[in-house]
């Protein structure tokens, strides 16, 4: 017999984005039933991983929406869920907790205080206001089915509920809590997953010259090359690290990586090789640089032969290319032939890195797979348990850069918090 203390109408399994924006809507749909509603959080306290998203200013969405910006397996499925829960009315949803946004010139959208802990605070503020316990230090280890809603079993008791929301999150970022507990979760209630992998993250690269460039950041175009085939192409900061290559526009190419990595495929595709390819100065022709390092040539015959790019790029990245094509770095400019300027100009424009391992998920932004869409309603109702719900991070549903998978937390939240119903 479970007592007041913890006999709950509505539990939600996680304290982050998608489960508190489901407590909210939770409470304020149910709150004339005086329905008990409670959250459990693992963590001594929640929103970890809210608090950390936009470097600390919570990319909350993007007003350059749409269902492509997301993972093939959920394009079909999310379409309409985001045409119903646009950008502006998550805007609007804000708004009536009292929070202020504002969005960039790239249409990314913010709290007008820059701050992420403004989003946190709102939805624990309003979870006070309607009374909803939040259990911090308190993983869950199991879930069972029994009659009437689900028995929810924590390390020193076990509580009950009526419906239940499992917002767990993913895998990556283990530290800020997403150390991929609701798969276990998942699994014990005979939901089928798909293989999970980090995205939005650096990608490690088989190159020992890498470590010269270290600290480099340049703006580059970048493309993701699957067997041949241009994948994706992206234009941003190229960051250069001792072991990988980083920044937004290599963030985005990432799920590519890693998804070959985990399961030899490219977008669903079979996949034998895989390479990133750069071209550090996308504003100038080959024609262009290959005419400036002539010059240069003719100017300065006496220079290093490393010296013959310093006026196009920055010194240490002007070493890397050098060395990656067997240039000697004792030789000097003048000694340079036209064959080999004209091979340098070209990997200026196709410089290329060959990814040699997964991203690690401690330095991920996001998972890849998750629960199967197969297995939940529009409504994000598990089809195999009634009463069921999912959201956020454990589905298989992942978006790129720019606010994509915090507009996908949240609205899961709200779609179950407004659809759920205890009768």
């Amino acid at each position: 017999m479970y007592t007041q203390n913890n006999n709950f109408d509505v539990i939600i399994v996680g304290g982050g984005a998608g489960g508190l924006a489901a407590a909210v809507c939770c409470a304020k749909k149910l709150n004339k039933k005086n329905c008990r509603i409670a959250v459990l959080e693992k963590e001594s306290k929640p929103c970890k991983k809210l608090l950390a998203t936009g470097n600390g200013k919570c990319n909350l969405t993007n007003m350059n929406m749409s269902e492509k910006y997301y993972n093939l397996n959920a394009q079909s499925f999310i379409k309409p869920l985001l045409a119903k829960y646009s950008p502006q009315k998550l805007i609007k949803f804000w708004g009536s907790l009292g929070l202020l946004c504002t969005s960039d010139n790239c249409g990314r959208v913010y709290p007008n205080s820059g701050q992420a802990l403004s989003v946190a605070d709102t939805l624990l503020i309003c979870l006070e206001r309607y009374n909803v316990h939040l259990f911090c230090d308190t993983p869950v280890n199991a879930v069972t089915k029994t009659k009437g809603g689900y028995i929810v079993g924590c390390t020193d008791k076990e509580y009950f509920c009526k419906k239940l929301i499992l917002s767990a999150g993913g895998y990556v970022q283990p530290n800020l809590g997403s150390d991929g507990s609701g798969y276990a979760l998942a699994k014990s209630l005979n939901l089928e997953y798909t293989p999970l992998f980090p995205s939005l993250a650096p990608v490690l690269c088989k190159d020992k010259l890498l470590p010269i460039a270290k600290g480099v950041r340049c703006n580059a175009l970048v493309k993701c090359i699957a067997d041949g085939n241009v994948i994706h192409t992206e234009k941003g900061e190229l960051q250069f690290n001792e072991k990988n290559i980083s920044g937004i526009c290599i963030f985005q190419l990432s799920r590519y990586v890693n998804e070959y990595f985990a399961l030899h495929t490219v977008r669903r595709k079979q996949c034998r090789k895989i390479e990133i390819q750069a071209d550090l100065m996308p504003d100038n022709t080959y024609e262009e640089i290959l005419s400036m390092l002539s010059l240069r040539r003719r100017l300065y015959p006496d220079s290093k032969c490393s010296d013959i790019l310093c006026g196009l790029l920055n010194k240490k990245l002007s070493r890397y290319l050098c060395l990656k094509l067997d240039i000697n770095e004792n030789s000097s400019a003048g000694e340079l032939s036209d064959e080999v300027l004209s091979g340098l100009a070209l990997y200026v424009k196709k410089c290329t890195f060959i990814p040699s391992a997964p991203s690690l998920k401690e330095n991920a932004q996001v998972t890849a797979g998750g629960i199967s869409l197969d297995e939940i309603t529009k409504n994000l109702e598990c089809r195999k348990h009634k009463g069921l719900y999912i959201t956020g991070e454990l589905l298989d549903v992942d978006g790129m850069c720019g606010g994509y998978n915090l507009h996908w937390a949240f609205i899961s939240g709200i779609i179950v918090g407004q659809n759920i119903s205890l009768e």
